[in-house]
């Protein structure tokens, strides 16, 4: 009787590993593509660059084009969020005579499609996006005098 037991334990046993490796890969989750843009723009100087792909040497401009946008969606992910990020910053009203004062956006782009916020912890594997993260700051720069500071980092993520 022990030795019909056996096979069906097995195949127990592989049927209860094949389901704990379902559950894993149906969990898909965002993971950093490693594609960049930053922007730091002030009075007093700017500056720009992006990334194309992980690993890859920073490229000057901004934000400069790679390869890969036509087929990754990069182009209109980032110009959705940059666009929507750049609206919350813009409706905050940031005084320049203020030192301190400051106003942030945070926006996300999935299918060229904006969304406030960061984002959303469910995803489709496959699925592309891009979020972008806005400041604008008044600043002291030296003997007293202010300036404005505004930064845009955008960063694309892969649902995996």
């Amino acid at each position: 009787m022990l030795k019909g037991f056996k096979p069906l334990a097995a195949a127990a046993l592989c049927l209860l590993g094949l389901s704990a490796f379902a559950q894993n890969a149906a969990a898909a989750q965002w993971v950093d593509s490693g594609r960049t843009a930053y922007l730091k723009f002030s009075f007093f100087g700017s500056f720009a660059e992006h990334t194309c792909n992980a690993g890859t040497s920073p490229i000057q401009d901004y934000p400069g084009s790679c390869a890969n946008d036509a087929a990754s969606g990069w182009t209109a992910n980032h110009s959705a969020s940059s666009g929507l990020s750049n609206e919350q910053v813009n409706s905050c009203g940031v005084n320049p005579n203020q030192l301190g004062s400051a106003c942030y956006g945070l926006a996300y782009a999935i299918n060229g499609q904006a969304y406030a916020g960061g984002l959303p912890a469910a995803c489709n594997v496959g699925a592309r996006a891009v979020v972008t993260s806005t400041s604008m700051e008044t600043v002291e720069i030296q003997y007293e005098e202010l300036d404005v500071d505004f930064i845009e980092l955008a960063r694309e993520y892969v649902c995996q």
